[in-house]
């Protein structure tokens, strides 16, 4: 089991953690996540879970005076086929027995990632990535073209959340139909995260950062890092594990083998530089021997474990821009 760590805002390799007990405990001692997990099962009850936005002002309240970043229970088991339904609206239990899919969904369409799902006018279901811009829709019907994650932004900001679980789908597609509108959000999706105490709680309050796109054009490196300086930033720069995540996320829809990263062997310092200037410090190099040659760039592997792999600079592949 691969465990990707979660952490309020990246600090490094280790951090400060946040206890459960019979209230949040702030520890002030750096390690790494399985180490901070032992260290609360110990002396406490376990990493803190975070199951609603009330427990998140709480968790926010308890630790604001130490302006730190803590590890929680939160983790990730690597793998499409780990993937999990859940409920927007924290407390709603996820039954499959009561989804009625469309057609053959849901069914990841062209082999990519579709993980938040949609309602048509009949009550049919169906799965789709979450950066389509569709309507966005809580019982209330607001029209307003968004992405998933803003849609669930928007409804928890002016309603209580994307309509979630049977009960509130059989309202919404009653409302739904009325609108005229072939299809919108709602709170389903699904994502491979767990809590350590093996709770199904779905509550997800992610940092909202887009700071990378994938440009599913083929391209030789150089020709790839034009375009992002032309038309965004730059190639994109990972310089620490939360980087990597966004940028494996982004990866998992591209229409190549690799996408090229702004990681390149530098013929006059000998050795690997990212774009932005910055030596490499965290790395995921691959089992193999990454000691580099003039002409030579850096790729991520778009499926698998995302590992990087040096290639030709004459290669074609998709590629990831930094937005800033």
């Amino acid at each position: 089991m691969t465990c990707v760590f979660f952490l309020l805002l990246f600090l490094g390799q280790c951090s400060l953690i946040l206890c459960q007990g019979y209230k949040y405990y702030f520890i002030k001692e750096p390690k790494t996540w399985e180490e901070a997990q032992r260290y609360c099962r110990e002396g406490y009850k376990d990493l803190a879970t975070v199951p609603n936005m009330t427990y998140m002002k709480t968790l926010y309240t308890d630790s604001t005076e130490n302006q730190g970043n803590a590890w929680i229970e939160l983790y990730s088991i690597s793998g499409k086929e780990n993937r999990r339904w859940h409920w927007s609206l924290p407390g709603v239990e996820f039954n499959a027995e009561e989804m009625k899919w469309s057609g053959n969904e849901p069914n990841d369409k062209g082999g990519h990632l579709e993980n938040c799902a949609l309602i048509d006018s009949s009550g049919g279901l169906l799965d789709i990535g979450s950066s389509h811009n569709k309507t966005n829709h809580y019982i209330s019907l607001t029209m307003k073209k968004k992405k998933w994650r803003e849609a669930q932004s928007y409804c928890r900001e002016n309603h209580t959340d994307l309509a979630s679980g049977a009960e509130q789908l059989k309202e919404a597609v009653s409302t739904f139909k009325s609108s005229h509108k072939p299809r919108s959000w709602i709170g389903l999706f699904r994502d491979t995260w767990r809590w350590s105490d093996g709770s199904n709680d779905s509550y997800r309050h992610w940092r909202d950062v887009e700071n990378f796109i994938l440009i599913k054009e083929n391209k030789k490196w150089d020709e790839a890092l034009t375009y992002c300086q032309r038309h965004h930033h730059d190639l994109v720069s990972i310089t620490n594990p939360k980087e990597e995540e966004l940028v494996k996320e982004k990866v998992k829809n591209a229409t190549t083998p690799y996408v090229w990263l702004g990681l390149r062997f530098s013929c006059v310092f000998q050795l690997w530089l990212w774009v932005s200037d910055r030596v490499v410090c965290y790395e995921n190099w691959a089992n193999e021997d990454h000691a580099g040659r003039c002409g030579m760039s850096v790729a991520m592997e778009t499926g698998g474990e995302h590992k990087w792999f040096k290639k030709n600079d004459s290669e074609m592949f998709n590629f990831i821009c930094s937005l800033r």
